[in-house]
């Protein structure tokens, strides 16, 4: 076989097969792995976000307002990685717990913003698979006025003010 044919056999087959790779979060560790964007250890799986980024590098946030912040340009406490997601993930409230997150892609999110969610930022929000399981939360805890997001709704409102409070 010459030189060529073995590089388009290559092309044909290898190549491919490097970029089949289904996406999917990284482990979250918490109590050791620091907020990007905050720079306080990731202390509450029920609120974690995850950016992945093109080089396949990730971070792993203390909580979603700190993504949405981050991913719009604010800066929390001075400069700050810059970040160009290629996926991103929020921690499902409901199937994770203060030790483990159980993430779920963003992008099919439904977000809880309501004042007296207690996140590690104070930001509010919370992030459910399903409408259903995000209105029984609102409902337990009897949040009146909480509002529902998409992922991409929290990013164009986050524009206009960051959803991390001043300090």
């Amino acid at each position: 076989m010459n030189r060529r044919t073995f590089l388009k056999a290559l092309t044909l087959f290898a190549v491919p097969w490097a970029f089949k790779g289904q996406a999917a979060p990284r482990p979250v560790k918490i109590g050791v792995d620091l907020c990007p964007y905050c720079f306080m250890y990731v202390i509450d799986g029920r609120f974690v976000a995850q950016v992945v980024l093109e080089t396949g590098k990730f971070y792993n946030y203390d909580a979603i307002e700190c993504l949405a912040d981050h991913v719009n340009g604010y800066a929390a406490y001075g400069p700050t990685v810059r970040v160009e997601p290629k996926e991103w993930y929020l921690a499902d409230y409901r199937r994770s717990s203060g030790r483990k997150s159980v993430l779920i892609p963003a992008d099919e999110a439904v977000i809880v913003y309501h004042t007296r969610i207690r996140t590690p930022m104070g930001g509010g929000l919370a992030a459910f698979r399903t409408r259903a399981e995000a209105e029984a939360f609102v409902e337990e805890r009897r949040l009146r006025g909480a509002r529902f997001l998409t992922w991409q709704e929290l990013l164009q409102e986050g524009k206009e003010h960051p959803w991390v409070p001043a300090v």
